[in-house]
């Protein structure tokens, strides 16, 4: 079976091939704690590197949220007769982009600690409970509350049950992805956390695969097991109730995590990456051509076996451009406003998307309005363009009530492992 092609603003409201409706992904990447801002590389200042992962994060989340804005103006709650703008909907819907990007930088994130202590020296395996503990306390939590919130917040708003109580318990349990039924629920972007979670429990073979044979021959791993399964499951008659959730089960999306890991090992200093695959010169071209290739064109040659494997890597060169930028002299408005945006979302994330689910029954209203449709007035695209301020706030409120009491108990689990005395750090 295929995955459901995106183009534009039709790609995000697509079937739950989990391609559309798609989210942030800080899926995850904005799932993770910021890490090691206290370490440096050799030769790198690592203060600078986690502030351009936290700016990453929050142009990921911002693109994330106005690809959703699209989807509610253009196509959720539109005005009646020919669309406003039509060419912003289209460019806005390529927003869910942010989720690959997301993926790439949750890899790294997650696999940093690990990379800084082989840097160092220090080779005692993980504590894997207090691993599993901390990613547990750092992100359910806050999932459940806002899964919860959205279901209360629907429901107000629309005035019926917005899904039924099997997928609301998918959804509590991180299982939703893997039937057609339950893949959305009440807050359609969090099935890149089902993924995440997925992720986190193949985490230990990356581990062991990094050791024991190197970053390369693990990246090399991932990518025979992903696309191994993106070829079985094309070549499969899967039953509709799975066919599209199938692409996104963690093995579709393996590579793409484990590009992010081997940039922690190259921000580590572990392993030296040539300076040509981190040049402007190279990704601004190539990122474009990519999503040309990959939303025009995946239909040629079973090029859609290889898009997300495809974005993987380019948006890991973009992200490796992105961390060897040199330190200004002074940081633009823009970029810290995305870094402060960073670090909060993961909230965003969880978030955005039931509040303007909830604004669009008042969208058809005022669509349906006789005044408005008399005079043409792009109502929908005026009222999410307008309340997206109050959806960023409701990001950051959520954040500091609802995820940082968490993220900090999640901080306290567990102790960096000891050195090992006697034994060499690898080259």
């Amino acid at each position: 079976m295929t995955p459901t092609s995106h183009s534009g603003a039709e790609a995000v409201a697509a079937a739950p091939s989990g391609q559309a409706n798609l989210a942030v992904g800080e899926a995850h990447a904005a799932a993770s704690p910021a890490p090691g801002r206290d370490t440096v590389r050799a030769g790198g200042d690592a203060s600078l590197r986690f502030a351009r992962i936290d700016q990453v994060r929050g142009f990921a989340a911002v693109i994330v949220v106005l690809c959703h804005l699209s989807v509610s103006a253009y196509v959720g709650a539109p005005n009646v007769g020919e669309p406003f703008l039509p060419w912003l909907g289209f460019v806005l819907g390529f927003g869910y982009l942010g989720v690959p990007l997301f993926f790439v930088v949750s890899g790294f994130c997650i696999h940093w600690p690990d990379a800084r202590a082989r840097h160092e020296g220090r080779l005692a395996p993980p504590d894997w409970r207090a691993f599993f503990r901390r990613r547990f306390w750092r992100l359910y939590p806050p999932y459940a509350l806002s899964v919860l919130g959205a279901l209360v917040l629907l429901l107000v708003a629309s005035g019926t049950w917005p899904a039924s109580l099997g997928s609301l318990l998918a959804q509590l349990a991180l299982v939703h992805t893997f039937h057609a039924a339950t893949f959305l629920g009440v807050n359609p972007p969090s099935w890149t956390l089902a993924v995440e979670a997925q992720l986190y429990l193949a985490y230990p073979v990356v581990f062991v695969l990094m050791r024991r044979h190197g970053p390369w021959r693990a990246l090399a791993t991932t990518l025979v097991f992903t696309m191994a399964y993106r070829v079985l499951i094309t070549l499969l008659t899967l039953p509709d109730a799975v066919s599209g959730p199938a692409w996104e089960l963690f093995l579709a999306r393996w590579f793409e995590w484990t590009v992010g890991a081997l940039l922690a090992e190259w921000a580590a200093g572990n392993v030296r990456l040539p300076d040509a695959l981190g040049s402007w010169w190279l990704v601004l071209p190539l990122v474009p051509l990519v999503i040309y290739v990959g939303e025009y064109h995946s239909w040629h040659y079973g090029i859609w076996v290889l898009r997300e494997p495809m974005y993987g890597a380019t948006f890991g060169l973009l992200l490796l451009a992105v961390l060897r930028l040199p330190r200004p002299l002074r940081p633009s408005r823009i970029a810290v406003w995305l870094a402060d945006v960073g670090v909060w979302s993961y909230s965003l994330y969880l978030v955005h998307r039931p509040l303007q689910l909830a604004l669009e029954p008042l969208a058809r209203r005022l669509a349906a309005s006789p005044f408005v449709i008399a005079h043409g007035i792009p109502t929908s695209l005026l009222l999410f363009v307008a309340t997206t301020p109050l959806v960023l706030e409701a990001g950051r409120l959520f954040y500091r009530w609802c995820e940082e009491p968490f993220l900090v108990k999640a901080r306290g689990i567990g102790r960096a492992p000891q050195p090992v005395q006697g034994v060499a750090r690898p080259a």
